[in-house]
């Protein structure tokens, strides 16, 4: 039995320690609240005597940080597998290994296909971190019941077929009856982007292994809390705290939510700070509920006030923090680092009250100002410029104009040196964010401004994958290892396409290595001059014959070059490909060429259907 003051005493313990996170991060949300508002181009409403000065954003934050949110996507979910999965075998037994290979290809595949549906919030995880100063991601598991409705078929009974026939009417033997059941709605890997302002680090750690602790926040009714406190008592492990009422829990005791209000508030958008109409507001009233992580520990603090749980993490597997967070650019001995914007903050200052400046001057052109002497009998309004507008005046001395000299052109080339600046603040040149460059640039240029950049670009892959890809697939690896326990059907995509597979527990167990598939995707902007390296290989690789070349993994790449879906499916299989006289094209034959998969006029007609530039043999 729990004794009161031990409750008391946990609690404690939680509050000051997230007193001590909220502490440091509250240094750091400023700083986010100005970035975010960057990004979406808020500009505060001038008043007073500025009211008709120019005061637009111009959204250049915004095309970077798509153009690299879009790459970043694009280096990671091109191709499939996404993360290949590698065995880490403790012998070395030639049999042995063959089956942990095999092993992880089925637990690489079951990743990859829970991948696939996780796309979307990978896209904010990936937007949060190039705008606040750490991103964060929460990598668990939901198991989720739902009742519904369902039609199935029921055999009719002896007495509703004697009926029928009493009353003359047609009875079949089968029916469709309505009934209700529950249903298993989510039982699987879950990947949630956290909101900046719903987590806490421990301000001592400079990663998620070496912080003592963090803390996440969510919202959550008193059913829902009822449920997840269900589960952790099947689980085992812990301590629940049950409250002497759940009605003493109805509410988040004052504004706890101010971190997602202040956003809003910054962007000139109000928030509601009440919970809304609720018949039972039992059921409706949310919660705050700061789930208090350590390796290996896992605590629930529900409105800063009541500890309902405390005990063992759920995730044995892998007893870690189940969370991935990164920084756009690390800092040395700090959990969260630098943003994107905020490398180019002062730089889109710049350029926004630059181009102001020259609106406003344009204005004051177009809009000329007078100098009329007092005393003078002239309506204002006679100044005001119209065509054929006369103005009478006594002396032509009476009204002056008051001259502006225009905007002098280097103020063009300033604006054309600034966003040079942002450009490689970032390394997004204009070709890599499929706009045209300022200034004409030869090939050579252009492929070499592009190569630079997807150096910098590899590099920031390559971070990324050591920080947060791999945690990532070895944090779902270890759930899938834990939870699942039937066996699922998923997709397993080879040489042949994509096929189905019936995937037991027992088959997915083991150690791996994980090597994410960003490294191996080409990461140049600029796909004509991709198309045209694989025109040449193509073209070198079928007149040489060179049996050490796959030509049909590289007919593949070739045809994904020019942005053809379903690949797989235009392809033929290795069976397909084998004529009658037994020769499999692509092996070594005598005749230099008569392997080949294509000849000339085969050739020609993909060359007429793609518009490449690709020559046939000969």
């Amino acid at each position: 039995m729990t004794s009161t003051a031990d409750i008391a005493g946990t609690t404690g313990e939680l509050i000051n320690r997230f007193q001590y996170a909220d502490t440091n991060r509250k240094q750091y949300e400023e700083r986010a609240l100005r970035w975010y508002k960057l990004y979406v181009g808020w500009r505060k409403e001038l008043t007073g005597n500025l009211k008709n000065r120019s005061n637009l954003h111009i959204p250049r934050t915004y095309e970077e940080v798509d153009t690299l949110r879009s790459r970043f996507m694009k280096a990671m979910f091109a191709s499939r597998p996404y993360i290949d999965f590698m065995p880490r075998p403790r012998d070395a037994n030639p049999e042995l290994l063959q089956m942990l290979e095999d092993k992880a290809k089925l637990a690489g595949s079951l990743v990859d296909d829970q991948l696939n549906n996780l796309i979307p919030e990978f896209y904010d995880f990936i937007t949060c971190f190039l705008i606040y100063p750490v991103a964060t991601a929460a990598v668990g598991w939901r198991y989720e019941k739902r009742k519904v409705k369902m039609r199935k078929p029921r055999q009719t009974t002896l007495f509703e077929r004697l009926t029928g026939i009493i009353t003359g009417k047609q009875v079949s033997d089968m029916t469709i009856e309505e009934a209700e059941e529950e249903l298993v709605e989510y039982d699987d890997n879950d990947f949630t982007a956290i909101d900046f302002f719903d987590f806490w680090w421990d301000p001592r750690g400079r990663n998620l292994d070496n912080s003592r602790f963090c803390f996440h926040r969510e919202w959550l009714t008193v059913e829902e809390l009822k449920g997840k406190l269900e589960l952790l008592r099947k689980a085992g492990g812990g301590t629940i705290y049950e409250p002497d009422s759940w009605d003493s829990l109805a509410g988040a005791a004052g504004n706890l939510q101010e971190g997602r209000e202040d956003r809003l508030a910054q962007i000139g958008l109000g928030t509601d700070g009440s919970q809304g109409y609720w018949k039972d507001t039992k059921k409706g009233y949310l919660n705050e509920v700061l789930n208090y992580w350590e390796d290996g520990r896992y605590a629930l603090l529900i409105n800063r006030s009541h500890t309902v749980y405390d005990g063992q993490s759920p995730y044995s597997r892998h007893g870690k923090k189940p969370f991935i967070s990164c920084s756009f650019e690390p800092l040395p001995g700090e959990f969260a680092g630098m943003s994107a914007v905020q490398i180019i903050e002062h730089l889109q200052a710049e350029l926004n009250t630059s181009r102001n400046q020259r609106i406003d001057n344009v204005s004051m052109v177009l809009n000329r100002m007078w100098k009329a002497r007092k005393g003078a009998d002239i309506d204002e309004n006679e100044l005001v410029s119209r065509p054929h507008g006369v103005i009478w005046l006594d002396s032509m001395e009476d009204v002056q104009e008051l001259a502006f000299s225009d905007v002098v052109s280097s103020a063009f080339k300033d604006e054309d040196i600034l966003k040079s600046d942002m450009e490689n603040a970032l390394g997004v040149p204009a070709v890599v964010r499929g706009a045209d460059p300022m200034s004409k640039q030869t090939a050579t240029e252009v492929v070499t401004k592009n190569t630079s950049a997807g150096f910098r670009f590899d590099v920031k892959v390559m971070l990324y994958e050591a920080l947060d890809l791999k945690r990532m697939a070895y944090l779902m690896d270890c759930n899938n290892q834990q939870f699942i326990s039937d066996a699922r059907v998923v997709r397993i995509y080879g040489p042949l396409g994509m096929e189905w597979k019936r995937v037991d527990p027992m088959e997915i167990l083991g150690e791996h290595d994980y090597s994410p598939a960003g490294s191996s995707v080409d990461p140049m902007a600029n796909k004509e001059i991709r198309r045209e390296q694989l025109n040449s290989v193509m073209e070198i690789a079928m007149r040489l014959n060179n049996p050490y070349i796959n030509l049909q993994e590289l007919t593949k790449l070739w045809l994904q070059s020019y942005d053809i879906r379903s690949v797989d499916k235009l392809l033929l299989s290795p069976e397909e490909m084998i004529p009658p006289g037994g020769q499999v094209p692509g092996e070594p034959t005598a005749v230099p060429g008569a392997g080949s998969q294509m000849g000339p006029e085969q050739i020609a007609l993909v060359q007429q259907a793609l518009g490449g530039g690709i020559r046939g043999p000969g």
